[in-house]
């Protein structure tokens, strides 16, 4: 039995009306594609307190309060990542990064997805809901 989702997923849309997350995942394989779809459904349903290694890991220093989508296709760390709100039970997607080395791919992933999160603070309207059917 499929349980509810507890939590939404949202996109940053640039300025040009782009959905940058539906983009990346366009680009991708079909296993990657359904790695990605597989995690967030699996974080859908879970509580917040549930949201740890190995499916996702909340990021600190100069990177917080982001938190990455966590997996691996053909030796690729994937690190979807994102942050929680605008609103309760919600967590946003702003940037699609790569992990080599411990380190995020292109090396300003943080910087990236920081920026668009203040976007999204000051105009909602550059996110709107993942088109990815997670129930």
């Amino acid at each position: 039995m499929q349980m509810a989702a507890r939590w939404d997923f949202r996109d940053y849309v640039s300025a040009d009306g782009v959905d940058q997350v539906h983009a990346w995942y366009d680009q991708q394989s079909r296993k990657v594609q359904g790695k990605f779809l597989s995690r967030l459904k699996a974080l859908a349903s879970l509580d917040i307190s549930e949201w740890k290694l190995p499916l996702f890991r909340w990021l600190h220093g100069e990177c917080a309060p982001l938190g990455e989508v966590r997996f691996e296709v053909n030796n690729v760390q994937h690190r979807p990542l994102g942050y929680r709100g605008p609103g309760p039970r919600v967590f946003t997607l702003t940037f699609c990064a790569k992990e080599q080395s411990n380190r995020f791919v292109p090396a300003n992933s943080c910087s990236i997805a920081l920026g668009r999160k203040a976007e999204i603070e000051s105009n909602p309207g550059q996110c709107h809901a993942c088109w990815l059917a997670l129930e």
